[in-house]
C-alpha cells in the first residue's frame, strides 16, 4: 500500500472520531447551558422570595412602630388636655384667693 492511501485510510476513521468528539462536547456545553439556566431561575426565585419576605416583615414593623407612635401620641394629647384642665382650675382658685386677700387688705 502506498503512503498516500493509508493516510487516507487514518483520515477516514480520524473525521468521524473528530466527529463524535464534537458532537459529544456540543451536548454537554448544551446540557450545561441547560442546568446553569435552572440554577439561574431557582437563584432568582430564592432572591425574590427572600425579598418579599424581607419587605413584608419591615411593613409589619413599620404598622407596629406606626401603631405605637399614634398611641404615644394621643395619650400625651390627654395629659397635656388634663393638665391645661388642671391649671387652669389652679389658676382660677389663685385668681380667687388673691381677690380675697386684696379685699382684706384695703379694709
Amino acid at each position: 500500500m502506498t503512503p498516500i492511501a493509508e493516510s487516507w485510510i487514518t483520515l477516514a476513521i480520524q473525521v468521524p472520531l473528530v466527529g463524535l468528539f464534537i458532537a459529544f462536547s456540543l451536548m454537554m456545553i448544551d446540557k450545561f447551558l441547560k442546568s446553569i439556566q435552572q440554577l439561574t431561575a431557582a437563584f432568582a426565585a430564592s432572591v425574590e422570595a427572600v425579598t418579599k419576605s424581607f419587605v413584608e416583615s419591615g411593613d409589619k414593623r413599620d404598622a407596629a412602630w406606626r401603631d405605637f407612635f399614634n398611641q404615644q401620641r394621643e395619650a400625651n394629647n390627654m395629659a397635656i388636655q388634663n393638665m391645661a384642665v388642671r391649671f387652669s382650675d389652679e389658676i382660677r382658685a389663685l385668681g380667687k384667693e388673691v381677690s380675697e386677700l386684696r379685699g382684706l387688705h384695703k379694709q
